[in-house]
C-alpha cells in the first residue's frame, strides 16, 4: 500500500486544475506583467518555441510569478528606476530562473515527480494535459497544468493512513528544521531583503536584534500585492525599508480587497502532520520554528521540500 500511492500517475494530480497561461520567449517584462493579470494562476509558463506542423514536445524554457519580476525590478539598486519603461521593455528572459521548471509526462508516476524536485531541484513540475477523448488537432499548442510542492503535500495529507507511523513524530525528532535560513532587520533596505529572497529562494524573516521573529518576506506575501500598484510604483519600493515595504503591501492588498499571508509558526515538538496542515491552510510552502521557552525567537525553518524527501526516504528506503 505505501508503496502504490507512489505508482499513481502523476496526471491524477492535475484534475480540476486549470491549464496554465504561458507566454513566448519574445516577450517583454511588461508583457509578463500584463499576462499575469490575467492569470487565473499566480505563474506564467515560458515556451521557447513557436507552434510547429510537427507534432514535437514544446521546450519549456521556464516559470515566471510576481516575485520574479518585482525582484528583477529591485535586483540591481536604483539602476532600473532611471529608466523604468526600459526596464520594462526587456526580455522576459531576465526574469527566468533556471532549473526551477521541469516537464513531467503524464504517465510518470508521483515517484518519478518527487525525483524531479529532490534530485533535479525542480520547484514547479510542467504536466503536458491530456486532450479530451484522447483526440488532439494535428496543429494545436500543447496546454499544460502547472504542479507545485503544496500539490504533492496535499497528496500525501490523504494518504495519511499509509504515513502513519511518521506524521505523528516531532519535526524535531525527524530532522525536518533547517537551523540555516536567511533572515534581515526591519530597519535594512527593501532592495537587500528582495536580493536574499531572489538568491535563497526561500522566505526570509525579519526579525529584531535579539533574533525574535517580526515578520517575513516571501513569495506568498508578495503574491498578494496589486499587479497594477508594482508597475506603478517602481520608484518608491526602491526607497522603502523592510518594514515601509510590508507595511505597503497589507495598504496595498486592503484596498484591493485581498488579504495578506500570516506568517505560520510552529515548534519543535510540533507534530509533523500538525505542521503540513497549517501550511496548507494558510497556503504557505513553509512554517517557521519558534523556541518552545521564547515564543518569539525563531530557531528555523520547515519547508515544503524536507517534508517531501522525509516521504521519499520513509516510503523507498532513498535519502537524497
Amino acid at each position: 500500500m505505501a508503496v502504490s500511492i507512489l505508482c499513481h500517475d502523476i496526471s491524477d494530480l492535475c484534475i480540476g486544475k486549470p491549464a496554465v497561461s504561458s507566454l513566448h520567449l519574445s516577450a517583454t517584462v511588461s508583457d509578463t506583467i500584463s499576462s499575469l493579470w490575467r492569470s487565473p494562476s499566480q505563474f506564467l509558463l515560458i515556451i521557447s518555441d513557436k507552434p510547429s506542423l510537427e507534432k514535437k514536445p514544446a521546450a519549456i524554457a521556464g516559470s515566471i510569478c510576481l516575485v520574479d519580476v518585482v525582484c528583477f525590478l529591485c535586483s540591481e539598486g536604483k539602476r532600473q528606476f532611471v529608466d523604468p519603461t526600459g526596464a520594462l521593455g526587456r526580455s522576459v528572459s531576465v526574469l527566468l530562473q533556471k532549473g526551477r521548471v521541469r516537464r513531467v509526462e503524464p504517465h510518470s508516476s508521483v515517484l518519478d515527480a518527487l525525483d524531479a524536485i529532490l534530485d533535479g531541484g525542480a520547484t514547479e513540475l510542467v504536466i503536458p494535459l491530456r486532450p479530451r477523448g484522447g483526440n488532439r488537432k494535428k496543429h494545436s499548442t500543447e496546454n499544460f497544468c502547472l504542479l507545485t510542492q503544496e500539490d504533492l503535500v496535499r497528496y500525501f495529507l490523504a494518504s495519511i493512513s499509509v504515513l502513519s507511523s511518521i506524521v505523528s513524530l516531532s519535526v524535531s525528532s525527524l530532522d525536518l528544521i533547517q537551523h540555516d535560513f536567511p533572515s534581515i532587520q526591519p530597519g535594512y533596505s527593501a532592495t537587500s531583503a528582495l536580493s536574499l529572497l531572489n538568491c535563497h529562494k526561500t522566505p526570509v524573516a525579519v526579525i529584531t536584534e535579539t533574533g525574535h521573529l517580526i515578520g517575513e518576506l516571501s513569495a506568498s506575501i508578495i503574491s498578494s500585492l496589486d499587479l497594477a500598484a508594482v508597475k506603478g510604483s517602481v520608484s518608491d519600493i526602491a526607497t522603502f525599508s523592510v518594514d515601509e515595504f510590508v507595511a505597503w503591501i497589507e495598504g496595498i492588498a486592503r484596498k484591493s480587497g485581498r488579504s495578506v499571508p500570516e506568517v505560520v509558526v510552529c515548534q519543535p515538538g510540533s507534530s509533523l502532520v500538525a505542521v503540513m496542515v497549517q501550511a496548507l491552510a494558510h497556503r504557505v510552502d513553509h512554517v517557521w520554528v519558534v523556541d518552545e521557552k521564547d515564543d518569539c525567537k525563531v530557531v528555523g525553518i520547515v519547508t515544503f521540500t524536507d517534508i517531501l524527501r522525509v516521504f521519499r526516504y520513509q516510503l523507498t528506503g532513498v535519502e537524497f
